[in-house]
């Protein structure tokens, strides 16, 4: 049985930081795609049992998953029912106190991101029946939480990461240049932000945007959408799907043509 999945907008004054909700409810056992290495963050909040990993360990009932250099293999669930947040690249930060260099890689209970308020947030939303009350009551959190956390002076480099998400394979020289920043400064900023060089963040980037269209177009030769996305040619591709992932683009085709995936349509088109 195929989960019954969803997904819609925020608020339009959480859109620069959230991309969407979504979520997968079924009641029959169902396997798990792995969660690939990317750009962005996202937050889950289980309204029925927690999710395991592949070592037998129970997640927290609210966990971040915010993969960059490691494969996050989830065990088959019995049944499914949770509600998810999408950060934006780069954005999380406008959330939480917690520095991207303490949650890139990890599996984090909700708590550690919002320590008074985590508990709070889970007990109202098993208390919601109903997914639009869910929604709601998540929005208003994290509406407030923003609030709380949201840092006006990083705006450059929000632009940044922004720009090169949706250009990946824009010239490193060229962005510091238009910024008016030496090169040395922009990866020193861009690190300082998101805890990756621009040059580590573009080829997640640029990966994670070819994988997505490949599944979500799939009459499509793989190459084709490689060549379109900025690969020079196979190789490079081949090459660095096996370096990030430790499979090939053709190890992957089959379980994602299957739907196992999280991927969704993109809000916004890569450049």
């Amino acid at each position: 049985m195929v989960p019954r999945r969803w997904a819609c907008r925020p608020r339009a004054a959480l859109q620069p930081f959230i991309d969407r909700f979504w979520g997968w409810e079924t009641e029959q056992p169902h396997a798990l795609p792995w969660l690939l290495p990317g750009t962005g963050s996202e937050c889950l909040f289980h309204l029925d049992t927690p999710l395991s990993g592949n070592d037998g360990g129970c997640l927290p009932q609210g966990h971040l998953i915010c993969p960059r250099e490691q494969i996050r293999p989830l065990a088959p669930a019995q049944r499914l029912n949770f509600l998810a947040v999408r950060f934006r690249a780069g954005q999380l930060r406008h959330f939480t106190a917690l520095p991207f260099l303490a949650i890139a890689d990890q599996l984090l209970d909700c708590r550690q991101l919002w320590p008074q308020d985590a508990d709070a947030l889970l007990q109202a939303l098993q208390r919601h029946r109903e997914p639009g009350g869910r929604q709601l009551c998540l929005e208003q959190f994290l509406w407030r939480q923003l609030q709380r956390h949201h840092q006006p002076a990083a705006q450059a480099q929000d632009r940044l990461i922004e720009r090169l998400y949706y250009a990946p394979n824009s010239r490193i020289a060229a962005l510091a240049e238009e910024w008016g920043w030496s090169r040395r400064h922009l990866e020193r900023r861009f690190l300082q932000a998101f805890g990756q060089t621009p040059k580590q963040f573009a080829r997640l980037a640029r990966l994670h945007q070819t994988l997505r269209q490949w599944t979500l177009q799939p009459a499509r030769n793989g190459l084709d959408v490689a060549l379109e996305r900025g690969y020079s040619d196979q190789a490079h591709f081949i090459h660095d799907v096996r370096a990030l992932t430790g499979k090939t683009p053709g190890q992957w085709r089959a379980p994602l043509l299957q739907g196992e995936h999280y991927y969704l349509p993109p809000s916004r088109l890569p450049e």
